[in-house]
């Protein structure tokens, strides 16, 4: 079974590389992780990589629906962008006392993985 990635954070293995590693079997681990950083990430945060990131920080004292729509179109495009591989299903955004509920359904083509990230941020 090949080798993706090293496993963040990094921890020191035995193995050929020195570090632990994801496989095909941690492959849906990998996801996540990538689906969480492009979501939580502000731009210009990643060094390099300006553009990089949804930034939800910065939707916190927008009105509802112009911030749900934004917030979904950026997702959806910083997805397509870094992480073109995943192939995002649906897309439920929901908010409610001042918390914001991220449902992301997505598939991956090759190896076949299908699921379900939910992230819930306090705002």
């Amino acid at each position: 079974m090949p080798d993706y990635t090293v496993k963040f954070p990094l921890e020191f293995s035995n193995e050929s590389n020195g570090f632990k590693t994801i496989d095909e079997e941690k492959l849906k681990e990998l996801v996540f992780f990538n689906l969480k950083n492009i979501i939580l990430t502000n731009p210009g945060e990643r060094i390099f990589n300006p553009i990089f990131g949804v930034g939800i920080k910065r939707y916190l004292f927008e009105q509802e629906n112009a911030r749900l729509d934004e917030i979904e179109y950026r997702i959806r495009n910083q997805i397509r962008l870094f992480a073109g591989f995943v192939n995002v299903k649906d897309l439920q955004l929901n908010m409610e006392n001042n918390a914001l509920q991220i449902i992301l359904k997505f598939e991956i083509k090759k190896p076949r993985i299908s699921d379900v990230l939910i992230l819930d941020i306090e705002i």
